[in-house]
């Protein structure tokens, strides 16, 4: 019978899983309806000679939900870039010390960003709207604050591994 111990790290897993899958889902339902923005903007402003006020809003605001699933997606699959020259020089005896040290301070830095989208994203009133529709910022910079707080969770779950795989091999570390 697995312990306590694996079973939370094998839910929660899970939950990494199933939450990556749902950003992957509205990332790739924003890129879809980005392309569809662009088709029709291109259209009407080449085809028809009659531009669409306000379109480039639409794409900007898309594109903050694409980056948001994006970060939040790639977390899982580790595609953000990482150069790994210590462990060429060292080899696992350094790296099981330098990989907690980056994971707890990735684990500070996205935390902080965020708890700075949730919370003081917009900075000016002015700053915090679109510059022809004057859509409010707000929504979309919590929801890429909340891309950055699943990254955090899954440098969190890695550390928790890692730590739990000390003496052996860590299936986080990036392959070489």
């Amino acid at each position: 019978m697995p312990s306590t111990d694996t079973r939370q790290v094998s839910a929660t897993d899970k939950f990494i899983g199933l939450a990556a899958g749902g950003f992957a889902f509205v990332g790739g339902a924003g890129i879809v309806v980005l392309m569809l923005i662009t088709l029709v903007g291109v259209f009407w402003r080449y085809a028809l000679n009659n531009p669409i006020f306000g379109i480039g809003d639409l794409s900007v605001m898309t594109l903050t939900i694409v980056a948001a699933c994006a970060v939040a997606f790639g977390a899982t699959k580790q595609a953000h870039v990482s150069v790994n020259i210590i462990t060429i020089f060292f080899g696992r005896n350094v790296t099981r010390f330098t990989d907690a040290a980056m994971r707890l301070a990735a684990i500070f830095i996205t935390g902080l960003a965020a708890y700075a989208l949730f919370s003081k994203a917009c900075g000016f009133e002015k700053a915090c709207i679109t510059e022809n529709l004057s859509l409010e910022h707000r929504n979309f910079y919590r929801f890429l604050g909340l891309g950055m707080a699943f990254y955090m969770i899954v440098f969190a779950t890695h550390l928790v591994i890692g730590l739990r795989c000390f003496n052996s091999v860590d299936p986080n570390e990036p392959d070489e």
